[in-house]
Formats: structure tokens, C-alpha cells, sequence
């Protein structure tokens, strides 16, 4: 089972690097299958798995701590809450690929260059700026010079498996978020309607309905605007609110059963 650690914890690749890599995860204080097992004894530390991450080029190796369950025996995994299980890619990169392909016109072998160079990213998630990156780049901890352009990048593929993934279930996000708009008493009349809005790559969409989730991927972002309040960033931020606030909480860039320990407040802040 997989139980992110809180975005209140570790809220991005950034603050990973400005606390040096030395993050503390707490132990899970109950058994995720308390119900079945019956145990309410805090779980016990059961060892660590290595993971690759790919953040704006760079490429790193942390560790991912696990934690076991004395009665039932079963094993939780607690991954930074930045990071989509079983994709190397951080959340923000994904987000910026599937914003970029929402908002405006463009192609997935364009956005593989794009999501490979730290420049294009939002300042504040430049961990070039904190003195972790310079000593883990010394020491050999850090890579970025896979390619010709001096960076990992995605494959025009993976790029879109990323948008095809939220385009799939667009409509399910869709009626969240109207559940959403009314819980936090926003006007549903601010939304432009729903048959007016087109996606700006939708032309190239081999089949009518891959044309129509693209125009409803363009139109959540819209509604993400406004419920979040917002226009930057706002897959990034759509995701840490459905983790953190949502009536349905769940990770919006994996199908992958993903546990949340206890209610969060956390709110994704804006430099």
C-alpha cells in the first residue's frame, strides 16, 4: 500500500533540496487495515526502497522508507508526496505538460524539450539555487547530461500518455470539481459554457471523442482557474488539492491505490 507522506511535510523537489535531502517521515500511528487486522499500535520501520526521480532534467536517487505492521504484517510505503508512484517524473513536471498542452497550441516532441530544461520552469522550483544541489552535484548524486540539450527528458510518448491519462478521466474530474465550486460557495456562472470551449491542439486528435476530451481537458483547467483562484500552475495545484481538501481524495496522475493518513490542510504556495 502506498501512504504519501502530507504535502505539509515536503511540498516540492525544491524544499527537498533547501532541507538537504534530510526530510524525517513520520511512521504511519495506525495500520491503514485497522479494520481488518485490528491493530492500532503505531507501525514499525521495515527498511527502505531506492528510487530514481526526474525533475526539470536532473536526474536524483532517493531513498523511500517502508513501514510494516507487527500484527497483520503487511507493508506501507510513505514516497514524498511530490512524487507519482511508479512514474520517474515528479508531479510538477507532469502538470506542466499537461498544462501546457490544455492552455495553448504546441506538440509533445516541442514539450520534451521544453519539460527536460530547468529554465522553463517557475523560479522557486529552481534547486540549482540551494546549496544541496552543488555538493549532491559534486559527489555525483545528481545527473543531467543525458542528452544532447544537457538533460533528461521525457519521450514525445510518455508526454502524451501523460495528457491522454487525464484526458481519459476528465469527466469524472469535471463533476469533482463542480462538487467542489458549490462545497466552497463559488458561482458556477463564472465558468464560460462548457460547448464554447476549445482545446487549441484538438485539430490534430485522430478520433472525434479524443477531440472532444481535449476540449473538456481546456475546459477543467478553466474551473480549476476558479477554484482555485489561480492561473499558474494549476494542475499542480488541482492535484495537491484533490490530495489535501477534496471530497473525494485521490491523486489525480495515477490509478495506483494511494492512502492518505489523515485529513490535510495543506495549501500549494506561490513564490
Amino acid at each position: 500500500m502506498i501512504l504519501p507522506a502530507g504535502l505539509d511535510i515536503c511540498m516540492s523537489v525544491r524544499q527537498f533540496f533547501e532541507f538537504r535531502g534530510k526530510v524525517e517521515i513520520p511512521r504511519p500511528e495506525q495500520c491503514p487495515r485497522r479494520l481488518e487486522c485490528g491493530s492500532d499500535d503505531p507501525l514499525w520501520r521495515n527498511g527502505s526502497y531506492a528510487r530514481q526521480v526526474i525533475c526539470w532534467g536532473l536526474l536524483f536517487v532517493l531513498s523511500i522508507l517502508r513501514f510494516r505492521c507487527r500484527k497483520c504484517g503487511k507493508t506501507v510505503s510513505r514516497p514524498y508526496g511530490w512524487l507519482v508512484p511508479y512514474r520517474r517524473f515528479s508531479a510538477d513536471v507532469i502538470c506542466a505538460g499537461v498544462d501546457a498542452y490544455a492552455c495553448g497550441e504546441t506538440s509533445y516532441r516541442y514539450l520534451a524539450g521544453g519539460l527536460s530544461d530547468l529554465e522553463f520552469a517557475e523560479p522557486e522550483m529552481n534547486i540549482r539555487q540551494t546549496e544541496f544541489y552543488a555538493d549532491a552535484l559534486k559527489e555525483g548524486k545528481i545527473a543531467g547530461a543525458a542528452t544532447g540539450s544537457g538533460g533528461y527528458r521525457p519521450s514525445y510518448s510518455t508526454i502524451f500518455y501523460w495528457v491522454d491519462f487525464v484526458c481519459k478521466r476528465i469527466e469524472a474530474v469535471l463533476q469533482q470539481q463542480q462538487k467542489e465550486l458549490v462545497r466552497r460557495q463559488k458561482s458556477l456562472n463564472a465558468m464560460p459554457a462548457e460547448n464554447a470551449v476549445e482545446n487549441p491542439n484538438n485539430w490534430k486528435a485522430q478520433t472525434k471523442d479524443k477531440a472532444e476530451d481535449l476540449d473538456q481537458l481546456t475546459f477543467g483547467t478553466l474551473a480549476a482557474e476558479i477554484l482555485l483562484g489561480s492561473n499558474q500552475r494549476v494542475w499542480e495545484r488541482l492535484r495537491a488539492y484533490f490530495l489535501t481538501k477534496a471530497e473525494s481524495c485521490r491523486d489525480l496522475l495515477t490509478d495506483t491505490c494511494v492512502k492518505l493518513s489523515s485529513t490535510q490542510t495543506f495549501e500549494l504556495k506561490l513564490c
